[in-house]
């Protein structure tokens, strides 16, 4: 690799690391809209009286209070995807027709994308053609976010992507399948980059299990780092009129390309015209955390197209915006209000047993008559004192209408995230007559008809370029 290549290799290293910071917010926000999706809802940052920061379950328990969970988010999220199942099971032909060999399971890989989209707001696959365990194809894999980057984009279609990556953790043996080409040589070179590494930079060791790392791979492995840019290049845009064929050559095949019309033109054939001009082509990279390049060429698609399918929702100004973002702060509210209720009713008093000292026959401890009274259908015995016995006072726990917020919330978290009871198939009173029934269930469709489409554009893109791999 000559000093022009090496440099500009660095500075595209360093564009895809400038690429991968920039997103650092998406994936802070991701793993707290995924906290909250799977039932973490209370490890929140908030200060305390004396401003030191604690999580609010710390918070709720110096309270005194037990921390309650009513995941709304998630029971949200399975009614979009088994909405989402019950389509694709209807209309079984679009799966079919981007994935006749059923490689990808389509079905299986699409339904938890979607759970991704509706959580995270992006969808990531990549496509490639190759060989595999499971069979030779064209295989789509599904990019997390955390492992990601892109540069700073705007159109929802992605018109404006210059360069896209993700982060790959492989071992050795899986490093030189893929990248010594067959090679003894070139093999031992890539095992003493991958030696010198682990030994001098630590780049092959271990990085922290919940922080991802852009040039640290996890649990020993072998860091790759995929990046496509797209570039332009100067070449030759050639018509073979003898076979009515367009195709494109590099500057340096024009000597090549006169010897051939020359030798047609003295066999009277046609000849072979061509014109110069400058065109857009993604180059795909295989890095080593240091630089060194594992593996280049250009796109393998017929269109020479990004190899990525990316949809960011909503992308209005650039921003990232979930369904599961919209309903937090009604989530949060309702495990406050459940909370709240319930320790209510703990330090509300009820069921308390008046017993007076003289009728406590004997010199039995107190713990006993405390454990009977506890047990359902147990005998109390005493003596009467000057017509004293034992008797229970009670009182109701205080109505502070903590049951009509909690009601109104989750009725609000419904509204907002559009996902009501209809949609969720739940069972309606048989006042509600089949056509309202009906009307609400239409109705919950179109409020989530937008992500849904959006969702529908990006596995339509997808198949697409599944075709042309």
């Amino acid at each position: 690799m000559n000093d022009n290549e090496s440099t500009r290799t660095r500075l595209i290293l360093e564009a895809a690391h400038s690429a991968w910071e920039r997103m650092a917010p998406l994936r802070s926000r991701r793993s707290r809209y995924c906290r909250f999706t799977y039932g973490d809802q209370w490890g929140d940052l908030t200060r305390d009286r004396l401003n030191r920061p604690l999580t609010e379950e710390e918070d709720a328990l110096r309270s005194g209070c037990k921390p309650l969970t009513n995941n709304l988010i998630r029971r949200m999220v399975k009614a979009v995807v088994g909405r989402f199942r019950m389509e694709r099971a209807e209309n079984p032909a679009s799966t079919r027709e981007a994935d006749p060999d059923g490689l990808n399971h389509l079905d299986e890989l699409d339904a938890r994308t979607l759970e991704e989209f509706l959580i995270s707001g992006m969808a990531i696959h990549r496509v490639r053609r190759e060989r595999r365990p499971s069979g030779q194809g064209v295989w789509a894999d599904n990019i997390p976010p955390d492992r990601f980057f892109v540069n700073a984009f705007s159109d929802s279609r992605g018109c404006d992507i210059e360069l896209a990556g993700s982060l790959h953790d492989m071992s050795l043996a899986e490093v030189l399948m893929r990248f010594a080409g067959g090679s003894p040589s070139r093999a031992a070179a890539i095992k003493k980059l991958y030696g010198a590494v682990s030994q001098v930079s630590g780049l092959v060791t271990p990085s922290s299990p919940r922080d991802e790392s852009f040039f640290h791979a996890k649990d020993g492995r072998c860091r790759v780092i995929e990046v496509w840019t797209l570039e332009s290049r100067e070449r030759l845009r050639c018509h073979d009129p003898l076979t009515a064929t367009f195709c494109h050559l590099p500057l340096q095949a024009s000597g090549s390309l006169r010897k051939l019309n020359a030798a047609r033109r003295k066999a009277r054939l046609p000849l072979v015209d061509s014109r110069w001009e400058v065109a857009s082509v993604w180059r795909g990279r295989f890095l080593s955390p240091d630089g060194s390049i594992l593996d280049s060429f250009d796109s393998p698609l017929a269109d020479g197209s990004l190899p990525y399918a990316i949809k960011m929702y909503p992308l209005v100004g650039g921003e990232v915006h979930s369904l599961v973002e919209d309903v937090i702060g009604q989530q949060k509210y309702v495990n406050r209000l459940i909370t709240l209720m319930d320790h209510i009713m703990g330090v509300s008093a009820k069921g308390a047993l008046l017993f007076p000292v003289e009728c406590k026959p004997g010199k039995e401890p107190w713990e006993k008559y405390t454990n009977l009274w506890a047990t359902p259908g147990s005998v109390i015995p005493y003596h009467p004192y000057d017509g004293a016995e034992p008797h229970q006072v009670s009182s109701p726990a205080a109505d502070i209408g903590a049951r009509e917020m909690l009601q109104t919330q989750i009725q609000l978290f419904e509204d907002i995230s559009g996902v009501s009871s209809a949609l969720m198939g739940k069972s309606v009173s048989g006042a509600v007559g089949a056509q309202r029934y009906e009307s609400e269930m239409r109705n919950s469709a179109i409020s989530i008809l937008d992500l849904m489409k959006t969702f529908a554009d990006f596995t339509a893109h997808r198949d697409r370029l599944m075709s042309m791999a």
